[in-house]
Protein backbone atom coordinates (compact mmCIF):
# COMPACT_ATOMS: atom_id res chain seq x y z
CA UNK A 1 0.00 0.00 0.00
CA UNK A 2 2.87 2.38 0.75
CA UNK A 3 4.22 2.37 -2.85
CA UNK A 4 0.72 3.28 -4.09
CA UNK A 5 0.57 6.24 -1.69
CA UNK A 6 4.07 7.32 -2.70
CA UNK A 7 3.07 7.17 -6.36
CA UNK A 8 -0.02 9.28 -5.65
CA UNK A 9 2.10 11.86 -3.78
CA UNK A 10 4.59 11.95 -6.65
CA UNK A 11 1.76 12.44 -9.17
CA UNK A 12 0.24 15.24 -7.08
CA UNK A 13 3.60 17.01 -6.86
CA UNK A 14 4.08 16.66 -10.62
CA UNK A 15 0.60 18.10 -11.20
CA UNK A 16 1.33 21.09 -8.98
CA UNK A 17 4.66 21.67 -10.75
CA UNK A 18 2.91 21.54 -14.13
CA UNK A 19 0.29 24.06 -13.04
CA UNK A 20 3.06 26.38 -11.80
CA UNK A 21 4.63 26.16 -15.26
CA UNK A 22 1.34 27.14 -16.92
CA UNK A 23 0.81 29.96 -14.42
CA UNK A 24 4.31 31.26 -15.22
CA UNK A 25 3.52 31.27 -18.95
CA UNK A 26 0.22 33.10 -18.40
CA UNK A 27 1.70 35.69 -16.00
CA UNK A 28 4.45 36.50 -18.50
CA UNK A 29 2.22 36.61 -21.57
CA UNK A 30 1.54 40.36 -21.59
CA UNK A 31 -2.03 39.58 -22.60
CA UNK A 32 -4.82 41.30 -20.65
CA UNK A 33 -6.69 38.45 -19.00
CA UNK A 34 -8.28 37.10 -15.89
CA UNK A 35 -6.94 33.75 -14.72
CA UNK A 36 -9.04 31.51 -12.49
CA UNK A 37 -6.91 28.66 -11.19
CA UNK A 38 -8.15 25.40 -9.68
CA UNK A 39 -11.80 26.28 -10.20
CA UNK A 40 -14.40 23.91 -8.77
CA UNK A 41 -17.90 24.05 -10.28
CA UNK A 42 -20.98 22.18 -9.20
CA UNK A 43 -24.45 22.27 -10.73
CA UNK A 44 -27.39 19.87 -10.53
CA UNK A 45 -25.31 16.98 -9.21
CA UNK A 46 -22.51 17.45 -11.75
CA UNK A 47 -19.10 18.81 -10.84
CA UNK A 48 -15.87 19.81 -12.52
CA UNK A 49 -12.41 20.75 -11.29
CA UNK A 50 -10.93 23.04 -13.92
CA UNK A 51 -7.19 23.68 -13.84
CA UNK A 52 -7.44 27.11 -15.48
CA UNK A 53 -10.22 29.26 -16.87
CA UNK A 54 -8.56 32.10 -18.76
CA UNK A 55 -10.84 34.99 -19.69
CA UNK A 56 -9.54 37.37 -22.34
CA UNK A 57 -11.31 40.20 -24.12
CA UNK A 58 -12.21 38.00 -27.08
CA UNK A 59 -12.44 34.42 -25.84
CA UNK A 60 -12.38 32.12 -22.83
CA UNK A 61 -9.97 29.22 -22.56
CA UNK A 62 -10.60 26.12 -20.46
CA UNK A 63 -7.13 24.73 -19.86
CA UNK A 64 -6.41 21.22 -18.65
CA UNK A 65 -2.80 20.92 -17.53
CA UNK A 66 -1.02 17.59 -17.92
CA UNK A 67 2.48 17.23 -16.51
CA UNK A 68 3.00 13.79 -17.98
CA UNK A 69 6.04 11.54 -17.77
CA UNK A 70 7.03 9.38 -20.69
CA UNK A 71 6.14 10.10 -24.29
CA UNK A 72 2.55 10.52 -25.42
CA UNK A 73 1.07 9.21 -28.63
CA UNK A 74 -2.37 10.23 -29.86
CA UNK A 75 -3.61 7.73 -32.42
CA UNK A 76 -6.20 8.15 -35.19
CA UNK A 77 -8.99 7.11 -32.79
CA UNK A 78 -8.06 9.89 -30.35
CA UNK A 79 -6.62 7.49 -27.78
CA UNK A 80 -3.83 8.82 -25.56
CA UNK A 81 -1.08 6.22 -25.09
CA UNK A 82 1.86 6.76 -22.78
CA UNK A 83 5.17 5.10 -23.72
CA UNK A 84 7.87 4.90 -21.06
CA UNK A 85 10.99 3.04 -20.09
CA UNK A 86 11.43 1.84 -16.52
CA UNK A 87 14.43 -0.19 -15.36
CA UNK A 88 15.39 -0.99 -18.93
CA UNK A 89 11.94 -2.23 -19.98
CA UNK A 90 9.53 -0.47 -22.32
CA UNK A 91 5.93 -0.03 -21.21
CA UNK A 92 2.85 1.38 -22.91
CA UNK A 93 -0.46 2.22 -21.31
CA UNK A 94 -3.64 3.86 -22.46
CA UNK A 95 -4.66 6.97 -20.53
CA UNK A 96 -8.04 8.53 -19.94
CA UNK A 97 -8.45 11.21 -22.59
CA UNK A 98 -7.87 14.73 -21.25
CA UNK A 99 -9.93 15.94 -24.22
CA UNK A 100 -12.95 14.02 -22.93
CA UNK A 101 -12.24 15.38 -19.45
CA UNK A 102 -12.17 18.96 -20.74
CA UNK A 103 -15.30 18.44 -22.86
CA UNK A 104 -17.14 17.59 -19.64
CA UNK A 105 -15.83 20.81 -18.10
CA UNK A 106 -17.11 22.80 -21.06
CA UNK A 107 -20.49 21.05 -20.96
CA UNK A 108 -20.93 22.04 -17.32
CA UNK A 109 -19.93 25.65 -18.01
CA UNK A 110 -22.43 25.75 -20.87
CA UNK A 111 -25.14 24.32 -18.66
CA UNK A 112 -24.43 26.93 -15.98
CA UNK A 113 -24.43 29.76 -18.52
CA UNK A 114 -27.70 28.54 -20.09
CA UNK A 115 -29.35 28.39 -16.67
CA UNK A 116 -28.49 32.04 -15.98
CA UNK A 117 -29.92 33.31 -19.27
CA UNK A 118 -33.52 34.41 -19.05
CA UNK A 119 -35.09 34.37 -22.48
CA UNK A 120 -34.95 32.06 -25.46
CA UNK A 121 -33.15 34.60 -27.66
CA UNK A 122 -30.12 34.94 -25.36
CA UNK A 123 -30.05 31.17 -24.81
CA UNK A 124 -30.07 30.60 -28.57
CA UNK A 125 -27.26 33.12 -29.06
CA UNK A 126 -25.19 31.51 -26.30
CA UNK A 127 -25.80 28.03 -27.68
CA UNK A 128 -24.85 29.07 -31.22
CA UNK A 129 -21.66 30.88 -30.19
CA UNK A 130 -20.45 28.80 -27.25
CA UNK A 131 -17.86 26.80 -29.22
CA UNK A 132 -16.37 30.00 -30.59
CA UNK A 133 -16.26 31.83 -27.26
CA UNK A 134 -15.02 28.92 -25.12
CA UNK A 135 -11.99 26.97 -26.27
CA UNK A 136 -10.70 23.70 -24.85
CA UNK A 137 -6.93 23.44 -24.54
CA UNK A 138 -4.85 20.56 -23.18
CA UNK A 139 -1.39 21.81 -22.21
CA UNK A 140 1.49 19.38 -21.83
CA UNK A 141 3.57 20.99 -19.09
CA UNK A 142 6.53 18.60 -19.06
CA UNK A 143 9.05 19.93 -21.58
CA UNK A 144 10.73 16.50 -21.75
CA UNK A 145 7.58 14.76 -22.95
CA UNK A 146 7.53 14.05 -26.67
CA UNK A 147 4.08 14.36 -28.16
CA UNK A 148 3.45 12.18 -31.21
CA UNK A 149 0.16 13.29 -32.74
CA UNK A 150 1.08 12.36 -36.32
CA UNK A 151 -2.01 10.18 -36.73
CA UNK A 152 -4.40 12.24 -34.60
CA UNK A 153 -7.33 13.97 -36.26
CA UNK A 154 -6.93 17.70 -36.87
CA UNK A 155 -9.56 18.69 -34.29
CA UNK A 156 -7.59 16.80 -31.62
CA UNK A 157 -4.18 18.09 -32.73
CA UNK A 158 -5.45 21.66 -32.40
CA UNK A 159 -6.43 21.11 -28.76
CA UNK A 160 -3.17 19.61 -27.43
CA UNK A 161 -0.15 21.90 -27.17
CA UNK A 162 3.11 22.12 -25.22
CA UNK A 163 3.36 24.75 -22.47
CA UNK A 164 5.77 26.93 -24.41
CA UNK A 165 3.16 27.40 -27.18
CA UNK A 166 0.26 28.38 -24.89
CA UNK A 167 0.73 32.14 -25.17
CA UNK A 168 1.10 32.09 -28.97
CA UNK A 169 -1.99 29.83 -29.16
CA UNK A 170 -4.08 32.31 -27.12
CA UNK A 171 -2.85 35.20 -29.27
CA UNK A 172 -3.62 33.32 -32.48
CA UNK A 173 -7.15 32.37 -31.42
CA UNK A 174 -7.84 35.89 -30.17
CA UNK A 175 -6.64 37.39 -33.46
CA UNK A 176 -9.29 35.47 -35.39
CA UNK A 177 -11.95 37.98 -36.29
CA UNK A 178 -15.14 35.99 -36.61
CA UNK A 179 -16.76 32.66 -35.88
CA UNK A 180 -16.05 31.19 -39.30
CA UNK A 181 -12.29 31.83 -38.92
CA UNK A 182 -12.29 30.21 -35.49
CA UNK A 183 -14.16 27.11 -36.49
CA UNK A 184 -12.11 26.64 -39.65
CA UNK A 185 -8.91 26.34 -37.62
CA UNK A 186 -10.27 23.78 -35.17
Amino acid sequence: MVPKIEKEIRNQRAGIAGEKQILFELKNSHIPMYVLHDLYLEYEGLSAQIDFLVITRRRNFVIECKNLYGNIEINNHGDFIRHMTYRGRNYSEKMYSPITQNERHLALIKQLRMAEKGNILTKTFLDKNFDVNYRSVIVIANSKTILNDKYAKKEIKNKVIPADRLVSYIKMVNSEKNAEDCLRRT
